[in-house]
C-alpha cells in the first residue's frame, strides 16, 4: 500500500497539528496508509504509537539560529539520519512526505527530497521555522496558519488554511469533561497550560496566586498541566490551596479538559491558540520569549488585537498579577463572553481537512 510520511515532532506544537492532519488522511483517503516518523526521545515516541499510528524514529539533532555550531551538528545527524530513512521511503512506497516543522522531520525530508519524493510543508507560526524556511525551498505545496507567515515561501505554491486542530478536541463536551475531571457544574474553572514540555514560569506565578484566588462570583477550581518535571512541587502547592486544584503532569485527554474550561492561562504556540479559538476560549497568554524570532509574543499580539485575550509579558508576570487577572475575568462574565466570542471568530475548525485535502492534490489522490 502506498503512503503518506509524516514527519513531525519535539514539541507538542509540532505534533498535535500533524495528528490531526493524520486523522483526515485516514478519513479522506482510506487506500492510503499513514507512517510517521520522528525522534526516538520525543514526545512523538511516546504519543504516535498511544494513537496507533506507526512510527518509526530517525537520528537528529536540534538546529538553532544564531548558534553556528548546532547547526554544523544537527546537519550532520541529519545527514545520517536521512541515509537510512532512503531506504525506508522506498520500502514504505511513500508517495509523500508531510513535516509541521521542527529537527526531529529534517532527515526524512532529506531524504525525500533526494529521492524527489514531493514534500508539503505547514507552518503554523506567524514567522516560519528554520526548518520549513530551508526545505520550503523544494516543497511542492506549503501550507500555512496565517497570511502573516506566507512571505517566507515561494508564494505560488502557499495556502492559508490556519492551524489543523484534532477532531478529538473540537467535539469535547463541557458536562464530560468536568464529570472526568470531577469539578461541579457551577464551578469557573481555569485551565492552566504549560505546554507539553511545562512551563517553569507559568508554574511559579499559579503557586504565588493560588493562596490570593478565592472564589469571585462563585467556587473556583483550577485545572494545572505543570509538565511532569513540575507535578511534585505543584502537587505541594495545590494541597494547601484555598480552592480545589487538580494537578497533571501531563494529560491526553485535553479535548475534556479544554471543554470544562471557562478561561484558559497559558503560552503563545500556535498549536494552542489554534485549538483555543476552535473552541471558542478567552485566555490569558504569557509568550515563551525564548522561542525562535519571538514568534510566540507575534502570537500573542494578534489574539490581543482581536480582544480574545491579555497578555502578560513573562517579565511583569508575578502570582499578584496573574491573580488579578484572574479573578477580574472571573468576576465579568459578560467580557469574558465577548472574549469567547472573538477568540471563535479566529477559529479555523476545518483547517486540518484543508491541509490533508492540499496533500492529496499533490499526489494526485482524489478524496473520499
Amino acid at each position: 500500500m502506498d503512503a503518506v510520511v509524516i514527519a513531525a515532532g519535539g514539541t507538542g506544537g509540532h505534533l498535535y497539528p500533524a495528528l490531526a492532519v493524520a486523522g483526515e488522511l485516514a478519513r479522506l483517503a482510506p487506500g492510503l496508509s499513514v507512517e510517521f516518523t520522528g525522534g526516538a526521545a520525543g514526545l512523538e515516541a511516546r504519543v504516535v504509537p498511544a494513537e496507533s499510528w506507526p512510527f518509526t524514529p530517525f537520528e537528529s539533532a536540534p538546529w538553532h539560529r544564531g548558534r553556528p555550531l548546532s547547526m554544523l551538528t544537527g546537519g550532520v545527524r541529519a545527514l545520517r539520519g536521512a541515509w537510512r530513512a532512503k531506504g525506508w521511503l522506498r520500502a514504505k512506497r511513500a508517495r509523500a512526505v508531510f513535516s509541521t516543522g521542527g529537527f526531529p522531520g529534517a532527515p526524512v525530508l532529506l531524504a525525500a527530497a533526494a529521492a524527489r519524493i514531493p514534500i508539503v510543508l505547514h507552518e503554523p507560526n506567524l514567522r516560519a521555522g528554520i526548518v520549513n524556511r530551508v526545505f520550503g525551498r523544494v516543497a511542492a505545496c506549503v501550507t500555512v496558519g496565517d497570511e502573516a507567515a506566507a512571505g517566507s515561501f515561494p508564494r505560488t505554491r502557499v495556502r492559508v488554511t490556519g492551524v489543523p486542530v484534532r477532531r478529538s478536541v473540537l467535539e469535547g463536551d463541557r458536562a464530560r469533561g468536568r464529570r472526568m475531571l470531577g469539578i461541579e457544574d457551577e464551578a469557573f474553572v481555569v485551565l492552566v497550560l504549560g505546554g507539553s514540555q511545562g512551563a517553569s514560569a507559568i508554574n511559579r506565578a499559579v503557586a504565588e496566586a493560588l493562596p490570593r484566588l478565592g472564589s469571585p462570583g462563585g467556587p473556583l477550581s483550577l485545572v494545572w498541566l505543570c509538565g511532569r518535571a513540575g507535578e511534585p512541587a505543584a502537587s505541594a502547592v495545590a494541597d494547601t490551596a484555598p480552592v480545589p486544584v487538580r494537578v497533571f503532569g501531563y494529560l491526553d485527554d485535553m479535548a475534556s479538559a479544554l471543554a470544562a474550561a471557562d478561561l484558559v492561562v497559558a503560552r503563545a504556540g500556535a498549536s494552542t491558540l489554534a485549538e483555543l479559538s476552535a473552541t471558542g476560549h478567552p485566555a490569558i497568554l504569557v509568550p515563551y520569549p525564548h522561542a525562535a524570532a519571538d514568534h510566540q509574543s507575534r502570537n500573542a499580539e494578534a489574539f490581543a488585537r482581536a480582544g480574545a485575550a491579555i497578555v502578560i509579558p513573562e517579565t511583569e508576570l508575578s502570582g499578584e498579577r496573574l491573580a488579578a487577572g484572574i479573578a477580574a475575568l472571573a468576576g465579568d462574565r459578560e467580557r469574558l463572553n465577548t472574549m469567547a466570542r472573538r477568540s471563535s471568530a479566529l477559529g479555523r475548525p476545518d483547517a486540518a481537512r484543508a491541509v490533508a485535502q492540499a496533500i492529496l492534490e499533490t499526489i494526485g489522490v482524489p478524496a473520499a
